[in-house]
């Protein structure tokens, strides 16, 4: 396989995972049984332009590669075709790796058919060795030693292994051991090339992971390139970020990724390691690590799509470099993130770290995640707005040692902790990049306008802030702007929540006359109980305020620029929380 001529963005990445990026991870050793996959594709019907180069199931290398003389496989396609060109798979699946990219194409599926690409073989003949049945001859080329240890949970240790089994779809658990081996187990036994699983192959279909990734766009000539409609799954990717990292590696600018389904890799379903890719209408689902990595990835837009069960491999969710996440950005200038959903990640549904400046982040839904819904850390300049996060066990959003953060009209709905504030104990001095653009990695200018914050028990603050920072402590407060936020509480002994004033001190405030009293700030918000059924429609995802809920049309007036970027008029008297307009 070639290796990349251009290579100063994954290098780059390289160095940032030791920290990915100060936070990424692996895979596990009791491989994590995840959701089943979930294998659908979107239907898609894009137009076939003519001279398109054509691959079938039943094709054949040696052919024409029209539409009525197809080729076999994606990597011959790619060999023949002329920069420029479209490369049309028809239904079916593919097994195979095709390596770098270093021209630009253009990969879809011929209309209103379903297309998979997959890292993985189907594995025939196996024999019963008592309560096991045994593949032999099993030697696939995949590294066991390209993960960082620092980033794997001592309770699955087997997280950084590539190795992957899938049972009529299924996957199943890897041990470490061949006498672990049970039913819904697996285990590769390297020293005597042998695959062996715990339950009965007889009438099933077993697919097993045989490559590490499938393709990366590489360099300038690259740009502009996409895949559109396809399924891609079971690449054994892992932390060798420099390649392989993921199972498509995007290393060239305005690189389009549409309506894609990116399932079941061992650690990184894509990655961006260059400016102004498109991302849209894509399923991020059940990856190892990560559903997306990006670094240096300046004017990433992610539109529409949906990130769930990532971190399936169970990578560690505590430590100096960990990643699991349904989506991780660092480094990254302008991203715009918007009408995603960020679901049932093992981890932060989407994080942006070191360095990420002037991000948008609008109607969004994370849920269901285990630590943060939405994370800005060690950044600056966001716009956080019109999201929803609800029933993350961490945080709803959290932002940490990032300045000039605006949380503005987002509704929060009985997560862990629903918002947090922090300075944590680095200085951007630790990071060359964020260094050179100046960033202060303090806390500081956060203003929070017409956010609902709703929660149905009264254990935890609704607000937790911290300052970490080693003396003497930054003398700005948290947050310079708050007005016109709902608090909606049960009514027992949690304060309303913790508010740093600045200079390290940081206060319990148990009510929100108390904040005024205190701040000076909040002087058009509400506090009350919260009513049973506060939204419209939230098992449709429509949490907009029935007319009843404390909130209906009290907002303070909406930004323009705000309305701007959400598609709306600058309303003088909306409702708290969500808002309704366009979407995509």
């Amino acid at each position: 396989m070639n290796r990349p001529r251009h290579r100063d963005r994954l290098v780059s990445a390289i160095a940032l995972v030791t920290a990915l990026l100060a936070s990424c991870s692996a895979n596990g050793n009791d491989r994590a049984a995840a959701h089943p996959i979930d294998a659908t594709i979107t239907t898609t019907a894009y137009p076939v332009p003519a001279g398109a180069l054509f691959v079938a199931t039943n094709g054949n290398d040696s052919a024409q590669g029209d539409e009525a003389r197809p080729l076999r496989s994606l990597g011959e396609a790619v060999r023949r075709a002329q920069p420029g060109a479209t490369i049309v798979l028809r239904e079916g699946t593919y097994r195979e790796t095709v390596g770098i990219i270093d021209k630009k194409l253009s990969i879809q599926p011929y209309p209103r058919e379903h297309v998979w690409l997959k890292g993985s073989r189907v594995v025939s003949q196996w024999s019963r060795d008592g309560d096991v049945w045994v593949h032999a001859g099993w030697n696939v080329p995949l590294c066991r030693t390209c993960f960082l240890p620092e980033i794997i949970d001592p309770a699955h240790p087997l997280a950084g292994l590539p190795d992957m089994v899938f049972v009529n779809g299924r996957p199943l658990r890897q041990v470490g051991e061949r006498s672990s081996v049970t039913d819904g187990t697996f285990y590769v036994d390297v020293a005597r090339k042998e695959l062996v699983i715990g339950e009965d192959p007889a009438g099933r279909f077993v697919e097993a992971t045989e490559f590490d990734w499938l393709l990366q766009f590489d360099g300038a000539a690259a740009a502009g390139s996409s895949i559109r409609g396809i399924g891609i799954a079971h690449y054994g990717s892992n932390q060798e970020y420099g390649q392989r990292g993921a199972m498509v590696v995007v290393n060239a600018p305005s690189v389009v990724l549409e309506n894609n389904t990116f399932a079941a890799s061992a650690s990184s379903g894509a990655a961006v390691f260059q400016p102004d890719a498109n991302l849209s209408g894509n399923q991020f689902l059940d990856n190892g690590l990560v559903g997306l990595m990006a670094n240096r990835a300046d004017g990433l837009r992610l539109v529409s799509n949906t990130f769930a069960r990532n971190n399936n491999e169970h990578f560690a969710l505590t430590g100096e470099a960990i990643g699991a996440a349904g989506a991780k950005v660092t480094r990254t200038k302008r991203a715009w993130v918007s009408d995603n959903e960020f679901a049932d990640n093992f981890g932060t549904g989407w994080w942006c770290d070191l360095g990420c400046t002037d991000a948008v982040v609008v109607r969004n839904i994370a849920r269901g995640n285990a630590v943060n819904g939405l994370y800005y850390e060690v950044s600056a300049r966001a716009l956080i707005a019109s999201n929803i996060v609800v029933s993350n066990d961490g945080l709803g959003i959290k932002v940490s040692s990032s300045d000039h953060v605006r949380l503005v009209h987002n509704t929060f709905v009985d997560n862990g902790i629903e918002l947090g504030l922090y300075n944590d104990k680095r200085s951007a001095s630790s990071d060359p990049y964020s260094e050179e653009l100046g960033l202060s990695w303090i806390t500081s200018n956060t203003e929070l306008l017409n956010n609902f914050l709703i929660r149905q028990h009264d254990t935890e603050p609704l607000i937790e802030s911290a300052d970490y920072k080693p003396h003497p402590k930054p003398a700005s407060p948290f947050i310079s702007t708050s007005d016109g936020n709902a608090f909606l509480r049960a009514a027992g002994s949690a304060p309303l929540g913790t508010w740093s004033l600045g200079s390290g001190e940081v206060v319990t405030i148990n009510t929100l006359p108390q904040l005024r009293e205190r701040t000076g700030l909040d002087l058009h918000s509400l506090a009350a109980a919260p009513p049973p059924a506060p939204f419209r429609y939230p098992d449709r995802d429509d949490y907009s305020l029935r007319p009843s809920t404390p909130g209906f049309r009290a907002g303070r007036p909406l930004p323009p620029d705000v309305a701007r970027i959400l598609g709306i008029p600058p309303l003088d008297h909306p409702d708290i929380g969500v808002l309704a307009g366009p979407r995509g």
